[in-house]
């Protein structure tokens, strides 16, 4: 086993029990659970719990003053027990009793199996003493396992030791029952019904959600099963094996699902720890050999970015009805709620290499299409109006001007569904699913916007919305929004030529009008784009007055105070370039680049990989490399002092983009894709595999030149190789 697949205690920042509990959280989409201690003592530590995704509740927002329109109800994903976490009795004495003695001798995350080994050495206050040793992984062939096997060994005596799961419900304090001004982290706890549904489920039921599913165990030793504990017949210095197997159910459609139980009762009869172990081998197997990347000479970095890869394979949502989370799987940071995140940072990564994954979650948004429809009817607007962060696809944003305001989103999920037609050459997907969505948050633009003088010209405008910079809110014309809602509604004609029948003809002009007219600020004087019409005209943040300690700054300053000022927590107005690098050259991109970059504070952990791709496509090696390695090592290193909520996956995701993107410069021209070497001088070597209409394609990248393999054909592609570039031409 490589070292660089195995995530050590040794490569981690610090020692902090919340820290290291996010960074080994074993998921697989459907539920996650934190790496917290696996032998429960009698000092409790960290904050343990097990996520199920998608299962949330939700109670009315109370707001001091309410105004029409305001999202009704809070969403919060619910933290269940520790399905991880174990009691061990021996001769009547428990380790979350008494102080026993145990030592942690190993504790590794084996990101190339999707796996957690560890081992102990154990001393009861009355001197007996063992091995204790375990492998544990959520399983990817049945997502509702959770799988552990436990072995004894070296002990001093015979006897009888017992293992033990505590998975009560609501025994549990609220980790943030303290006050906890981020506003970033969970803020409410779940209070859940239990009905013992037989001896082996019990139905958890949240109130105000109505969401229902089903949590049992199963032990097994020598094929005898027990649902409660598993005892082991311990030979002095011999060794013994149980298992224990954790099932935490899908969302029940109703509250007697049959189907459902009986297929987990089907499942828990044919039980085999070694065949699901196997396949747990072969998933990972599978995902490596497309979506691994191989850096050289770089050891911490190279562990870095796969770290990456795995937390982005191992959260996301695969069933259609659930997506990937700010947090992923692994804590209740942002209240496990979709956003923007998973459009334009963390699905380009599944487009290119896992399409099926992407598919699953751009599914999703057609899933919550009708609650997307409604609330722009409630808005009065047409067409549909995606919620800026939620769970079941209702809006659940209670700052309307960093949250609702946030309309790009509509954009960004058009552009989600774009690029994965052009990636995967999927038109029957978007015949299906994708146009509708398409067409309808065009329509929601053109109620939304309106034709105004600007500069003495008809141009298409949009009013009092927020960009991605949370720090400048409520403006008009942020350059992002327009620009992002000139490609959806371009995209929306593009898609009507295709399918005429599903919108008019009247509708599909007034989409070409307003993409043809839309305004795009720029301010002549300093030859940049401005990011909205007033942000030049603000003064500049203190930044010298600011002291370090002072970041985040919407931790320590009233929004007031910041929206007054010239000062952006992320890129904003940079991504236009990054996503349609034809329509702007190097120079104007370097004048945007220049300017802006000091004015941001990256005080959001999406900003730093925008900076880097767009330093690497202009040249800018050393910036673009500082930029990814923050990115790149955002969470091992705890840059945002925050991981302790989970981790930054959109970051991760930025990770990938800031390689691919930046370093391997990949862009489209016409209808080639195109890769350009712009490794920095600290990078020698760079390999990856794009999954391109069914082609494997391995792609070399070193301090001379691009070369590209076809490993594994599917429909018809070209590969031409010049001496920096590679392009691959499409069969049209």
């Amino acid at each position: 086993m490589k070292n660089d697949f195995l995530l050590q205690m040794s490569d981690v920042q610090n020692t902090t029990p919340e820290y290291i509990e996010t960074l080994f959280t074993l998921s697989n989409g459907h539920m996650g659970l934190r790496g917290s201690n696996l032998i429960q003592e009698i000092h409790k530590t960290g904050n343990p719990g097990t996520f199920v995704n998608g299962f949330y509740e939700k109670k009315p927002i109370i707001y001091g003053e309410w105004a029409y329109g305001y999202a009704e109800n809070h969403q919060t994903i619910i933290k269940l027990p520790d399905i991880r976490g174990i009691i061990l009795t021996v001769n009547g004495h428990q380790s979350d009793e008494e102080e026993w003695m145990i030592k942690k001798d190993t504790f590794k995350l084996n990101m190339a199996k999707g796996l957690i080994e560890e081992s102990y050495r154990v001393q009861t206050i009355n001197g007996e003493s063992f091995r204790f040793s375990a492998e544990s992984f959520t399983s990817f062939e049945y997502s509702e396992i959770y799988a552990s096997k436990y072995t004894i060994s070296d002990s001093n005596f015979s006897g009888e030791i017992v293992i033990e799961k505590d998975l009560s419900v609501n025994k549990n304090s609220d980790h943030y029952s303290e006050v906890d001004n981020d506003p970033r982290v969970a803020s409410t706890k779940s209070d859940l019904t239990v009905e013992k549904y037989d001896e082996r489920f019990e139905q958890l039921k949240a109130h105000n959600s109505q969401q229902s599913i089903l949590f049992g165990q199963v032990n097994l030793v020598s094929d005898k099963a027990n649902y409660k504990s598993l005892i082991l017949d311990i030979k002095k210095n011999e060794e013994v094996t149980g298992y224990n197997f954790v099932i935490v159910s899908e969302i029940l459609k109703q509250t007697k699902d049959k189907p459902v139980i009986n297929e987990l009762n089907q499942l828990i009869d044919d039980f085999e720890y070694g065949f699901l172990l196997k396949k747990q081998k072969e998933y990972f197997n599978k995902f490596w050999a497309v979506s691994d990347i191989e850096l050289s000479g770089q050891d911490k970095l190279q562990k870095g970015i796969r770290f990456n890869l795995f937390q982005l394979f191992q959260n996301a949502g695969r069933n259609c009805t659930t997506n990937f989370a700010a947090k992923g799987l692994t804590g209740e940071g942002y209240e496990g709620h979709y956003f923007w995140d998973t459009e334009m940072y963390i699905l380009p990564f599944f487009i290119y290499t896992q399409p099926s994954i992407a598919k699953s979650l751009l599914t999703y948004r057609s899933y919550v299409l009708p609650q997307a429809k409604k609330r722009a009817k409630k808005l009065h607007q047409k067409g549909a109006l995606f919620a800026w962060r939620t769970i079941d696809g209702d809006e659940a944003s209670a700052y309307y001007p960093a949250g609702t305001a946030q309309v790009h989103i509509n954009a960004d999920i058009s552009h989600a569904f774009q690029l994965y037609e052009r990636v995967t050459g999927d038109h029957q997907f978007m015949k299906e699913t994708g146009a509708e969505v398409v067409f309808e948050t065009a329509r929601f633009w053109l109620s939304f916007g309106h034709f105004g003088n600007k500069e003495g010209q008809r141009q298409f405008c949009i009013d009092g919305v927020t960009g991605p910079d949370e720090y400048t809110a409520l403006v008009n014309n942020n350059y992002y929004t327009n620009k992002m809602a000139q490609s959806n509604l371009s995209y929306a004609v593009e898609l009507a030529g295709q399918y005429p029948e599903m919108i008019t003809e009247f509708e599909n002009s007034q989409w070409q009008d307003a993409a043809r007219n839309m305004y795009l600020p720029y301010d002549e004087k300093k030859q940049i784009i401005k990011q909205d019409d007033s942000f030049l005209d603000k003064e500049v943040w203190p930044f010298e007055e600011t002291p370090k300690e002072n970041y985040p700054l919407l931790l320590h300053y009233h929004p007031m105070i910041i929206y007054k000022y010239q000062v952006s927590k992320q890129a904003d107005g940079l991504l236009a370039p990054l996503l349609f690098p034809n329509d702007y050259d190097k120079e104007q991109i370097i004048r945007d680049y220049n300017y802006y970059e000091g004015v941001t504070t990256h005080d959001s952990s999406l900003s730093r990989s925008v900076f880097s791709i767009l330093a690497s496509r202009t040249g800018q090696k050393k910036k673009a490399y500082n930029y990814f390695m923050d990115t790149a090592l955002m969470d091992i290193v705890d840059l945002q002092g925050n991981a302790k909520d989970g981790v930054h996956a959109a970051n991760m995701g930025g990770s990938w983009l800031s390689l691919i993107y930046g370093f391997a410069g990949l862009s489209y021209q016409g209808s080639d894709l195109i890769i350009e070497n712009n490794l920095p001088d600290e990078i020698s070597n760079l390999a990856f595999t794009l999954n391109l209409r069914g082609n494997l394609i391995k792609i070399y990248l070193d301090n001379c030149k691009v070369r590209g393999k076809i490993i594994q054909k599917g429909k018809f592609i070209q590969l031409e190789e010049l001496d920096n570039r590679l392009i691959v031409r499409f069969n049209k």
